[in-house]
């Protein structure tokens, strides 16, 4: 271990067991000076150290506070339902991707006939294919089966490292990859962590129907404005894109199998169950009623073994130990299952934290208007969440800014909109390699400078949040 993880962690490791020894300070009880040092001590190991044993060892300090016992400890960090949800949604995701399913969707939208009749036409389909693959799964896949396409199509330009039009490509690619999981909160961790904060305080959850209205109408419109800053600002260059033979990119493509046709259809049949509810309760609210009593984690459950019990060839579509391994972020599965009983302890009436917090931001916070409120915490969230882990991001932000709304500091604010953005704006991170894995893939290919990566990522970065703030919380307050 360096020596700056070292220094982290025993800092982290005493204000997570020693900050109940001292003197209350801030007006907070000894309770709230405990469960306030768990929180900074976690977050500060989160950040510099690690997010897998440090998220139990924030659950071990939970459960030695007064608040918890041994059982509702555990019941309400590893037995959460975000916790299953992300390690079976995770293993069916996987598995789809491993048929090749991925690289063939990414490969169609960018060999449409139509748009090889105008060079922006392309670029925005080549944008697209990352957003709408990655709105269904984990952004680093959408990110990987995109990249290698790009390459064949700098290698076909004649383009070399370095060159503009190559880095504004494959920054473009980062960024909507990290924008698609704004988009819907299925398979995604940091959305659905935000959800289960929220779900966690006020008892009742968001409609991921609802939530996916708010998430694509956003990422629609920030979709636009990108392209537009693209052209205007950006100015990569598409001059020799009008030479591309599109007919190359078709090159490898082959038939779909039948294990790709198999998985596709069981990973149909789990986001069907997770959107029907919303989409038919109007129509049909008792089949809506039985369906969402199967809870959110229970489809994802029913794809996994459906894709253990299919066979073709002899094999089983899903290699249980395999997807296991491999599919399962199991940092995110820790993470989650930590953030879920943290989140619960800051907001925790005996604690005393929200009324701190409320107190304190008042003077500072009172005299905003609601979507001037709402736009500072979006803008603070994106800013933060590209230079920190996105899931301590919206951990952070949301212990920081619901407390406000709940304890009247902030007035006029829907709690479940402002969660959403929140949400949507601690996943739109680019602009530095240590923000996300895709983000460090697209810095160590060669065809991105930091640089580059830097500016342009902030700017498409920032305009995410001013539309999530503008467009995205009216649509989400006026529907939830």
């Amino acid at each position: 271990m360096s020596t700056k993880k070292t220094i982290a962690t025993i800092i982290g490791v005493l204000l997570m067991f020693g900050c109940q020894f001292l003197p209350p300070v801030f007006g907070l009880n000894p309770l709230g000076m405990q469960v306030a040092g768990i929180f900074i001590g976690t977050i500060l190991l989160w950040m510099f150290v690690s997010v897998t044993w440090p998220s139990i060892l924030c659950i071990i300090a939970l459960i030695l506070s007064p608040l918890y016992t041994y059982s509702s400890g555990l019941s309400g960090s590893m037995g959460g339902w975000i916790t299953s949800f992300v390690l079976f949604s995770s293993m069916v995701t996987y598995t789809l991707g491993q048929t090749g399913f991925l690289k063939r969707c990414a490969v169609w939208f960018v060999t449409r006939p139509w748009a090889q009749k105008n060079p922006w036409l392309f670029l925005g389909l080549l944008f697209l294919a990352p957003l709408v693959i990655g709105s269904f799964m984990s952004p680093i896949p959408a990110f990987i089966v995109c990249l290698p396409i790009a390459e064949q199509i700098f290698k076909e330009l004649k383009y070399e490292k370095g060159d503009r039009f190559p880095q504004i490509v494959v920054l473009g690619i980062l960024f909507f990859a990290s924008l698609s999981t704004a988009a819907t909160p299925i398979a995604h961790t940091v959305t659905t962590m935000a959800l289960s904060l929220y779900e966690n305080d006020a008892g009742v959850p968001v409609n991921f129907v609802s939530y996916t209205i708010f998430g694509v109408a956003a990422c629609l419109v920030t979709f636009a404005a990108s392209m537009v800053l693209t052209k205007f600002v950006c100015r990569p260059g598409t001059e020799r894109l009008s030479s591309l033979d599109s007919s190359v990119l078709k090159s490898e493509t082959t038939p779909m199998s039948r294990q790709e046709k198999y998985t596709l259809l069981v990973f149909v049949l789990v986001v069907a169950m997770w959107l029907l509810p919303g989409i038919i309760a109007p129509v049909l609210p008792e089949v809506a009623s039985a369906i969402s009593s199967l809870g959110t984690p229970t489809p994802a459950m029913i794809g996994a073994c459906l894709l253990c019990v299919l066979h073709v060839e002899g094999k089983p579509l899903m290699n249980f130990n395999e997807a296991v391994a491999k599919g399962v972020p199991w940092g995110a599965v820790f993470m989650v299952a930590a953030t879920s009983v943290l989140g619960s302890a800051l907001t925790h009436e005996e604690a005393g934290i929200t009324a701190v917090v409320s107190g304190a931001l008042s003077p500072i916070i009172g005299s905003m208007s609601p979507i001037i409120f709402v736009l500072f915490i979006a803008l603070a969230t994106v800013m933060i969440t590209n230079f920190a882990s996105n899931t301590v991001t919206v951990t952070l932000m949301y212990s920081i800014s619901l407390p406000l709304v709940y304890g009247g500091a902030i007035s006029g604010v829907d709690p479940a909109a402002l969660t959403c953005v929140i949400g949507a704006c601690a996943c739109v991170a680019c602009a530095t390699p240590p923000s996300t894995a895709h983000a460090a893939i697209a810095a160590g290919s060669g065809w991105l400078n930091t640089d580059t990566m830097l500016k342009y990522g902030l700017l498409w970065s920032v305009t995410a949040a001013v539309i999530f703030a503008v467009v995205g919380y009216p649509i989400a307050a006026a529907i939830m």
